[in-house]
Parts: C-alpha cells; sequence; structure tokens
C-alpha cells in the first residue's frame, strides 16, 4: 500500500512538475527561514545557561531615586558585596567585578611588547566558585586570592607568551604594574553577558590607587562602577532577599540618602533579555524584538503554508475524476486521505531537507544581519533544534496536507465523472480567497514595519545633536573607565597636553583640539547640585561635563546668552559655568539671559552662570533631552576631540599617531570617529529593520509564487471561456482584467486589514524612542502600491500568456 502510494506521488509530482516546484521552493523558504531564525532566538535565550550555578546566581541592581536616573544601573559601589553573606543568610557568597581597558605588556629580552585590551576586570576571588571557569592552568580555588595575581584567557597566553605557558609568567598591568599569572582559562562563549580576556584580584584595583584613594575607595557609596553578583543557597526566595533590602541600606549606607536608594536582584536568565541598565559591560539583548522575530517567523512558514493549501485545493479540479474512479474501484475515504497525504509529507520532506542546504549557504548573510556568530554544526549539536525542527516539519506537513486532502477525498464519484464538479467549492471559493488576503496582509504589514523601522533609524542619523559630529575624532588619554577613579591630575601633565595640542593645530588638516571628560550623546555623569533659589534638601541632580577652554568652538555649540570659558578670566577655572537652556528653565530661569549670574554649588564647587548654550543631546535619542551643567575641570579631562577637514583623513590619522607617540609613549593611539560611535548605539534598532525588510521581500516573493500557481490554475480553468470570448472580439487587455480583478480585489482587502495592524505595533516601537518620526500616511499607501504592483505584474505575466493563446486549440474538442 506505501509502496503504491509512493509510486502515485511520484507520478503526480512528475505530472504536474510546475506546481509541484512552487509548493516545494515555497515551503523550503519558508522552513529555511524560520529555521534560521529560531536558530538566533535559540541562541539569545541560552545566554549565560553554561553556568552550572545559572539558576542560583543573580546581579544586585541599583537605582539611586536622588539622582533621577532614567534607569537603574547594573553596578553598585564598593563596599556593598562585602556586607551581603553576613547579612543575609539566603547568600552562599558575593563578589564584585569591576571593568576597564588597560595597556598590558610582557617583557621580551630587551623588548617590551604591549597591547591596549579592553575587557579588563577586576574580580573577587569568590567569582570562580560562582560561575564556570574552564580553567587548563592553575587552581581555581588559590588563582585570585592575592593581590597583583591575574588570570587570562587561552587567547591572551597565545599572544602575550606564544607556545610558552604563561602560567607562573609575569605580565605588565599599565607598562608597569607587574601581575603574577596564576590561571589560563577558556574564553567564555559567544551567549554570554560578560566576556573577558583578563581577570585580576579586586584588591589590586585599590593597591593601585594613591594612598589617600586607596584608603577611601573601599568605603566609599557614591562611585558605583562594579557589577555585584551574589550566590543564593539552593531552594531560597529571592523576593525575602529583596524585602529586607531597605533595612540592610539603613543600617549600612549612608544616612543622607540610605531611604534613597533601591537594590533589587535581578536572576542571571534576564541579565541579557530582560535588562535595560545603565552601565552594562556590554549591550544587551532585546525580548521584544525577540517576540518580533519570532512572529516573523512563523508568518512566513504560514505564508509557505498557505501558498501549499491554496495550489493544492486549486488543483483539484485536475484531479476529480482520478478521485472518482478511484472510488467507484472500491477506495474508502481514508485511503485517499492517506494518499493526499502521503504527497504533502514527500513535498515537505524535500523541502526540509532543501531548507537545510540553503541554512548552511545563508548562515553567513544570518550572522551578518544578526551580528551573531553562529553554525550548522551549532545547530546540529544542539538538543533542542533538531526535534524542535523535526516536529515543525511533521505539523507543517499535517497542516498543510490536511485541508486539500480532507477536501479532494469528499468529491462525489458521480458528479466527477460526469466532468460537471464545478461547483464554487471546487473552484476555491471563500476559504482560498481568505488565504490570499491573509498571505499578503502579511506582505504588506512586513513592508510598512521595514519602512518605518528605517524612516525612524534616518531620523536618528538625522536629528540635529546640538553639536557638530563629523570629521570629529575621539582619542582616551587614560583607559576609560566609568568614573575617572586611575585618573592623574596634575599641573605638568596639564602643561604637556597644551602643547600637543598647540603642535597638532600647527598641522592645517587639524581645525580644533580640545579636550572632555566624556564623548557627546553617548551618556552622561549626574551630579548633585543647588542652584541659587535651593536648598540641599532640594535634592537637585544634573548631567555634569568636564571641559576645556575651547569646547564650544570644537562642537560648533551655539552661545545663547552671556559669554565661553576663557584663559583670560582665572576665575573660570575654580568658578563659572555653562548652562543649558533646558538646564536654566528646569531651575526656574524662564529666559537665557535671567539665568546668567545665578550661583550653583556643585558638591563643594560654587560658581556663577556665565553663559547658556542651545540644548545638545548628551544621552541616546531613546532618552528625553535633558539639561546639562559644564564647567572647567582639568583633572576631569581624559577624552580628547580633534576635529579635522575632510580631505587627506588617512595622512591626518598618521600624523596624529605620530606625534601622540611622541607626548605619550605610555598609551597606544586609541581613535573612534564620533558619528561612527553614535550610529553603533542603534545597531540593535537597524538590525530589526534590516531583518525585517529580508523577510518582508521575502514574504512577498513566496505570496507571488503562490499567487502565480493560482492564476495559472484560474487560466487553465478558464480556458474555453477565454477562447469563446477571443472569438467573440475581446482583446487581450479584456482577457487580462478579467482574469486580474478577483485578485485586485484580495489585495486591495488585504492592504485594509494590514494597515490598522502595522500601525498599531509600529507605533508601539516607535514609543520606546524619546525623539521618533510621525507616521505618515504615505508610508502605507507606498506600501499598498507596492503589493498592488507586485501583484499585478504576477497576474499579468501569466494572464497575458492565457490571453495570446491559440482561441483554436482550447474549442477544438467542443
Amino acid at each position: 500500500m506505501i509502496q503504491n502510494y509512493l509510486k502515485i506521488a511520484l507520478r503526480n509530482l512528475n505530472r504536474f512538475r510546475s506546481f509541484a516546484f512552487i509548493n516545494i521552493i515555497g515551503l523550503t523558504m519558508g522552513m529555511t527561514c524560520c529555521f534560521m531564525i529560531l536558530l538566533f532566538v535559540r541562541n539569545e535565550l541560552s545566554f549565560d545557561t553554561f553556568h552550572e550555578k545559572f539558576d542560583r546566581i543573580y546581579r544586585i541592581t541599583y537605582n539611586p531615586k536622588f539622582a533621577e536616573l532614567p534607569t537603574a544601573l547594573a553596578v553598585l559601589p564598593p563596599p556593598v558585596a562585602p556586607l551581603l553573606p553576613g547579612y543575609f543568610p539566603q547568600m552562599e557568597t558575593a563578589a564584585r567585578m569591576y571593568r576597564r581597558n588597560a595597556s598590558m605588556a610582557v617583557n621580551q629580552g630587551d623588548i617590551k611588547k604591549s597591547f591596549e585590551e579592553e575587557n579588563f576586570f577586576f574580580a573577587d576571588s569568590s567569582i570562580l566558585q560562582m560561575f564556570s571557569f574552564a580553567f587548563l592552568k592553575g587552581d581555581p580555588k588559590t588563582a585570585l586570592n592575592e593581590t597583583f595575581t591575574i588570570i587570562l584567557t587561552e587567547e591572551m597566553e597565545k599572544k602575550y607568551f606564544g607556545s610558552q605557558s604563561a602560567l607562573g609568567q609575569t605580565i605588565l598591568f599599565g607598562g608597569m604594574h607587574p601581575m603574577k599569572v596564576t590561571g589560563v582559562v577558556k574564553e567564555f562563549p559567544d551567549n554570554s553577558h560578560i566576556h573577558f580576556n583578563f581577570i585580576s584580584n579586586y584588591q589590586t584595583m585599590f593597591a593601585l590607587e594613591n594612598p589617600e584613594a586607596r584608603e577611601n575607595l573601599p568605603r566609599n557609596w557614591i562611585i558605583s562602577h562594579s557589577f555585584t553578583y551574589v550566590l543564593l543557597k539552593p531552594n531560597q526566595n529571592p523576593a525575602s532577599v529583596n524585602a529586607r533590602f531597605p533595612q540592610f541600606l539603613l543600617d549600612h549606607a549612608p544616612k543622607q540618602f540610605s531611604k534613597d536608594i533601591e537594590y533589587q536582584l535581578q536572576p542571571m536568565r534576564d541579565f541579557h533579555l530582560r535588562s535595560n541598565l545603565g552601565g552594562e559591560a556590554e549591550a544587551p539583548g532585546n525580548i521584544t524584538y525577540l517576540y518580533v522575530f519570532t512572529g516573523v517567523a512563523f508568518i512566513t512558514l504560514l505564508i509557505a503554508c498557505i501558498n501549499f493549501v491554496n495550489l493544492s485545493t486549486a488543483r483539484s479540479l485536475k484531479r476529480a475524476k482520478e478521485v472518482g474512479m478511484r472510488k467507484v474501484l472500491g477506495a474508502e475515504r481514508k485511503h485517499l486521505i492517506q494518499q493526499f497525504l502521503g504527497e504533502s509529507f514527500l513535498l515537505a520532506s524535500i523541502a526540509f531537507l532543501c531548507s537545510f542546504i540553503l541554512i548552511q549557504l545563508f548562515l553567513p548573510v544570518m550572522n551578518t544581519l544578526t551580528g551573531k556568530h553562529l553554525s550548522f554544526s551549532t545547530l546540529l549539536n544542539d538538543p533542542i533544534l533538531i526535534p524542535s525542527f523535526i516536529g515543525i516539519f511533521l505539523i507543517t506537513s499535517l497542516l498543510a496536507g490536511s485541508y486539500p486532502a480532507f477536501f479532494v477525498s469528499a468529491f462525489q464519484p458521480i458528479t466527477t465523472l460526469k466532468g460537471s464538479y464545478t461547483s464554487e467549492k471546487a473552484k476555491g471559493g471563500i476559504l482560498r480567497q481568505a488565504l490570499v488576503v491573509v498571505q499578503f496582509a502579511a506582505s504588506i504589514g512586513l513592508i510598512i514595519a521595514a519602512s518605518i523601522a528605517f524612516n525612524q533609524l534616518h531620523f536618528m542619523r538625522n536629528q540635529p545633536l546640538g553639536f557638530e559630529k563629523d570629521y570629529i575624532i575621539t582619542a582616551p588619554l587614560f583607559s576609560q573607565n566609568l568614573n575617572n577613579i586611575f585618573l592623574p591630575s596634575n599641573d605638568s601633565l596639564y602643561q604637556k597636553i597644551k602643547t600637543f595640542r598647540n603642535v597638532l593645530k600647527q598641522n592645517p588638516s587639524i581645525e580644533e583640539v580640545t579636550l572632555s571628560s566624556q564623548a557627546l550623546g553617548q551618556g552622561s555623569t549626574r551630579r548633585g547640585i543647588v542652584p541659587e533659589g535651593f536648598t540641599k534638601e532640594d535634592n537637585k541632580f544634573i548631567a555634569c561635563l568636564a571641559v576645556d577652554y575651547n569646547f564650544l568652538k570644537t562642537y560648533n555649540m551655539k552661545l545663547l546668552a552671556g559669554r565661553d570659558f576663557s584663559e583670560d578670566f582665572e576665575t573660570d577655572k575654580q568658578a563659572a559655568f555653562l548652562i543649558t537652556e533646558t538646564g536654566a528653565k528646569s531651575f526656574g530661569w524662564t529666559t537665557p539671559a535671567k539665568a546668567l549670574g545665578k550661583t550653583i554649588d556643585r558638591e563643594g564647587k560654587q560658581g556663577k552662570i556665565i553663559g547658556v548654550i542651545q540644548d545638545f543631546h548628551a544621552e541616546t535619542l531613546s532618552q528625553p533631552l535633558e539639561g546639562v551643567l559644564i564647567d572647567v575641570d582639568i583633572p576631569q579631562l581624559n577624552l580628547f576631540s580633534i576635529k579635522i577637514s575632510s580631505s587627506n583623513v588617512p595622512q591626518t590619522l598618521s600624523f596624529l599617531e605620530k606625534k601622540w607617540s611622541e607626548y605619550f609613549p605610555e598609551k597606544a593611539f586609541e581613535y573612534d570617529f564620533l558619528d561612527t560611535s553614535i550610529a553603533r548605539q542603534y545597531e540593535s534598532d537597524q538590525r530589526l529593520g534590516n531583518i525585517i525588510s529580508y523577510f518582508a521581500g521575502l514574504v512577498v516573493l513566496i505570496s507571488c509564487l503562490g499567487l502565480y500557481g493560482l492564476i495559472s490554475l484560474v487560466a487553465q480553468q478558464k480556458v474555453k471561456e477565454i477562447g469563446i470570448r477571443k472569438v467573440l472580439g475581446a482583446s487581450i487587455s479584456q482577457i487580462v482584467i478579467l482574469l486580474s480583478k478577483d485578485f485586485i480585489k484580495l489585495v486591495l482587502i488585504s492592504f485594509v486589514i494590514a494597515v490598522p495592524v502595522a500601525w498599531y505595533f509600529m507605533n508601539k516601537w516607535l514609543q520606546g524612542f524619546a525623539f521618533r518620526i510621525d507616521i505618515s500616511w504615505w508610508i502605507f499607501l507606498l506600501a499598498g502600491i507596492l503589493a498592488m504592483i507586485v501583484a499585478q505584474a504576477t497576474v499579468s505575466y501569466q494572464a497575458i500568456r492565457a490571453a495570446r493563446a491559440n482561441p483554436v486549440k482550447s474549442l477544438r474538442s467542443e
């Protein structure tokens, strides 16, 4: 029986080759897209699960309410972690990790080999018992027990020591502080919320400081820079820990703001996808985007299944006599259902196998779109993905094949053998029309979503930021860190900086050089202030920026009232501030002129406002525009901003690197273009737009394949009608309209359905941006016109072929 079904199925594939090809292509594309997106989703959901104690590891989030931050922080002050295990019986241990960039070096004979490294961490030794480190060399129980000890990854061992073992050898932190290598470990996999190259003992961070800072930093409850992880004992409820945090803060935090701090445990499963925190070591994912991708995956597969159902039911007339004859010869309905389900299974099996070939071919493209490093071996070795894919394949086969099988098996033999089975049900009817509507509604919806996403991204790239960002190079003087706690302060260094700046400006390709505490448009440091007319108890906070004297000129910022900082005024360094217009208004100074001369006390530094400048975006465009307070604070100046001309950029960079090595030989020249670094903030949104665009195009293609197949069948069903109309004088255009008008009506209905749905979801997405576009009517109109053109082109091609056919051939048997 099965052999007979297979033989018949193969014969039918050969007999209806074009429709079989369309079905296989559609299902293959649908399965390929679905499987590739699910591979990406699986990777996102698997973050940090490689840790053996994954379900017991938590991170403490920090919300200093007094600072009025837009989001809570992922980092805490240094004193917190050591106090936790003794206070909370639910906790087994706690550990701190502090990330920074570092200059690392190793002596190789008379040559010092040095590199700039990004992922350097200071960590408590308990982190080795909490996280699952794969030690290749060294003892995890003792590797970080002493100061100036360090563990490094296998890759760093090869980089610094070649084929030699790094264990027991010395590596230089900052090019001068020797650290003993006590362990070599494997790198964390890609699906980790943090990645490291080096980890040194946490106390080493204090030992590197000057005596005063070494004494004060371990007790400093204001500076927040350390990720604080806790390991709960088995079967402990994190809610009981959260309930005791307020009392813990009252017992240990400084009294002046202990009631205005909020701590919460965040489970490790939420670190990557459900974390919108400031101070993250790496950019987290977005669970909303994951839902979108999953939806797109199954919509694509659904469209392919709809194609299959549509073409199979539309083709049923061709096989009506076959079904009637089989029933006359004794075939039961269940046998016919088995036969047609078997044919569906065969087509789906071919598509399933082809999809794996396409996955291997297109994974590099997927990796480019998503920024991942997914591989075909990852798919094959995953204990969940392969069974899931097989399950999807079986469900797809059943869903795609069930309706056609039950539909065809219900044909009455007398009617079919008479050749009069021409009921509306056999011709496709309402179901087939509804499925076409669903297909094109999904296509139009995805086109609208992609258009809105790209318009929003274009808007953000071109939104006036309040400062010039093109052809500005930023270069940190010291390794970047959250609070500049390693930043030295001395007059001789500043004099060297001024000399360096003057040398650079002698180059005609360099227009301006200035310094600041941090880059613009990428975050800010909020500090407490007491503006004139307020008291300390009012708890006023504002984003603060330390700059050099020619900062406004370099960034082409507009002064609305007053004057800029000037070296001609000695007091500008000690007692002067600039403030943005929004900042001035937030304190009740309604016009720029009214803010001039007002006094501000910023954590002990008292001064007057000498100028009000036009607003600029210190944060990303996802955050509301806030006021900024600016002063000349020499010890905080860490970042060079060098404005260059648009010509001779490579030569200018070469000149900068040469001069940098002359003046700052201890620090490598690390630079970035400001416009590029700002654009990187929107990479995840860019990826969302790209993925939606690609899959919108794919859904349109699959829909058109189905539409092409349907119009082909309709043309075959109406071949005699077309022949008669041509004999009676109908033109080609009239016949094309006859064949296509019903399909165009369905596309219009799809448009009406897709518009409100797409508007609702994209409007919710846009609400995540403080600065966003208004959704214009032309986006919907353009999507509808595009869908109409594609549908009309698909239908017209086959309709014209049918209209041009010789009517003699179709009427010969009449």
